[in-house]
């Protein structure tokens, strides 16, 4: 069963499609559409309803070409807020949602602005907690994405966070960092055995500042774990300067074994790693 995924970009979606196969799952189709405006701040921010119907019905004529009726979105960090949080351990749904609540009550000034997405960190031995990283996305985002993708006849099926959607495709033993490298922002996560155990997030006025604010994040993290690197920003120049600078291992973060990809898209890789990420969990919801 094929999967299809689009990628919110500032100014262009990236279209990929994702076929299973018996040994590997083939990225067999991506496609661009060229938005000609900031896609966050115009539409999904201010709603500006000419420019919201005009992408829309680009949108609409670019996807009757796949038959899926169920797709996935995958949404960079703009404007997004998040925050950790310590909840007791043993937790039922109802009570998990009223800390969520109240830790968003605690954080924001219009709590009710926003949806919560929460992301476990790894547990600490023997603790009667749990640690969990709480991402709060504005809800008039979400609804016009609604509003965006509503002339198409496509299903959301699922709205992920770029960097989320990263950290599900390196589910493994190994302890990794995780660079993303967006426009305005830097993200760093690490992760081991799996699991995220550092989430910091900071926005940037100068996006030319961003490899000098990664080393200094970086060495502030401390440890000699492998950085991989994702995102609008990632380039050889900006791996180059971060790793010598910090002596770490740096490297564009590669795809996880059992993908293929075209090949004239592996430049792309560091821009495409949240939008397989997306469909992948896109894939198990909808199959599940």
């Amino acid at each position: 069963m094929t999967h299809l995924s689009l990628l919110i970009e500032t100014e262009r979606i990236l279209i990929v499609q994702l076929m299973p196969s018996a040994s590997e799952i083939n990225i067999s189709k991506t496609q661009t559409i060229d938005a000609k405006t900031n896609i966050y701040r115009e539409i999904l921010d201010k709603g500006n309803p000419k420019q919201l119907t005009e992408l829309s019905k680009i949108i609409a004529e670019k996807l009757s070409a796949y038959s899926e009726t169920d797709i996935s979105i995958c949404l960079n960090l703009t404007d997004v807020k998040s925050v950790m949080a310590r909840f007791n351990r043993n937790l039922n749904e109802a009570e998990f949602e009223e800390e969520c609540a109240l830790e968003a009550e605690a954080f924001l000034r219009e709590p009710d602005e926003y949806v919560t997405e929460t992301v476990k960190l790894a547990d600490e031995p023997n603790a009667p907690f749990e640690n969990y990283l709480l991402f709060f996305v504005p809800k008039r985002f979400l609804t016009r994405l609604q509003m965006l993708f509503l002339p198409s006849g496509k299903n959301i099926a699922l709205v992920e966070l770029s960097h989320i959607a990263v950290q599900s495709l390196y589910k493994t033993g190994a302890e990794d960092v995780l660079l993303e490298l967006g426009e305005g922002y830097l993200a760093i996560s690490k992760m081991v055995g799996g699991m995220p155990t550092v989430f910091h997030y900071w926005t940037l006025e100068a996006e030319t500042d961003i490899a000098y604010f990664a080393t200094n994040e970086l060495k502030a993290l401390g440890g000699t774990s492998p950085v991989r690197v994702f995102g609008k920003l990632t380039s050889e120049s900006v791996l180059g300067f971060i790793q010598d600078a910090t002596g770490l291992t740096v490297q564009a973060a590669p795809l996880p074994a059992g993908f293929n990809i075209q090949n004239e898209w592996k430049n792309e890789l560091p821009l495409m790693l949240p939008l397989i990420g997306c469909a992948m969990k896109a894939a198990e919801f909808t199959d599940s």
